[in-house]
This record gives structure tokens, sequence and C-alpha cells, in this order.
């Protein structure tokens, strides 16, 4: 068995693993593997070089003390700026984007408590004219039928989030109803006389 081959390599395999580690969430599994990778690599070297060649043996410690951190600091540096690394690390949206956002909420947060009335079926989710502005809203798990009266009481995301109106004490009250009288209608009750002349 070739110790220093093994060496060699479980070294590359622990720096690989320590640069997976900064860019991948992964709850410390890869730093424990990149830890087992180098204690490996260590042993392998002790045996390949501490009692034929000690020279080698500090020479492999040494590098092992200059490579992690470099390599590291490396990664961090030079890595997001390639294609895989794009790939893989979500860029940092720019200011416009943050900014179009910004005003977009606090667009949607200056409609709260104004009503409005449902364009769909919300099931629970749907659209609704607010100040004759076509926006996306949802209710609170209720389905609300179209053409309802409805309230935004608050803003999710870049949806509002609305309720149906509740009708005040005045709009209840409705207006009596009138009754009009048709020809022919008569009163129970009532009679009319009628006197036949005589012939």
């Amino acid at each position: 068995m070739d110790y220093s081959l093994i060496a060699i390599l479980a070294l590359v395999v622990t720096l690989m693993l320590f640069v997976a580690e900064i860019f991948i969430p992964s709850g410390g599994l890869i730093a424990v593997l990149a830890l087992t990778c180098m204690a490996g690599s260590a042993w392998a070297a002790w045996m390949a070089w501490w009692a034929t060649s000690p020279s080698l043996w500090w020479t492999y410690v040494a590098s092992v003390v200059i490579l992690i951190p470099t390599t590291l600091g490396f990664a961090v540096k030079f890595f997001p700026n390639t294609a895989w690394g794009k790939k893989i690390i979500l860029e940092v949206p720019t200011l416009e984007e943050v900014t179009a956002f910004q005003e977009e909420t606090d667009h949607l947060k200056s409609l709260i408590g104004k009503t409005g009335k449902t364009q769909t079926l919300l099931n629970p989710s749907g659209f609704v004219i607010v100040d004759h502005e076509r926006l996306h809203c949802e209710s609170q798990g209720m389905i609300i039928e179209a053409q309802t009266d409805v309230e935004v009481i608050a803003v999710e995301g870049t949806r509002l989030v609305v309720k149906e109106k509740q009708q005040s004490s005045a709009e209840k009250e409705a207006a009596p109803e009138t009754k009009s009288s048709q020809p022919g209608d008569s009163v129970a009750g009532d009679a009319l006389d009628f006197e036949i002349p005589e012939t």
C-alpha cells in the first residue's frame, strides 16, 4: 500500500470538503468529513515518511498549515465570480431592485383600511379592485364571491389581505317598503252595494 499517495489524495479531498463547507449548508456534516479525511491523510503521511524521511513529514505538516487557510481564502475571493459559483451562490439584489420592492410595499400598505370590490372569486386568493387598481389579494382562508365589497386589513409580501366588509348600522336600516294600490284591489270584508233600478 502506497501511504504517500493516500496522504496526498486525502489532503486534496480535505481541501475540497473545506471549500464545500463554506458554500453548501450542511449543518457541519461536510466539516466532519473534512476533518476525518485530514486525520486519514496525516496518518498515511506518518506511515509513509516519519520513519524513512522525517524531512518529508515536516514538509507535509507545513504544507497542511499553509494550504488550508490559503485555499479557503482563494475560494472565498474567487469562487463566487466563477460560472459555477454564480449558479450555487445567489446574487445580492441590486439597489434598484430593493428600491422598487420597497416602493411597491409602501404603496400596498397605504391601501390598508380602504375598501374595494373583488373582481374574481377569492378561494382564498384572487384579484380585487381598490382605487381603480387591479391587485392581487387573498382572504383570511374564507371564500369570498366576486363583486363583493371588501376591506383591506393587511399586506403579506406583494398581496393585499382583505375581509368582507361589514355593513354599518345605517346601511342595515333599509327604507320601509311602500305598497302601491293597483286597479281592482279590494279590502277584505268590504262589500259594494248596488242599487238595481225598478222597471
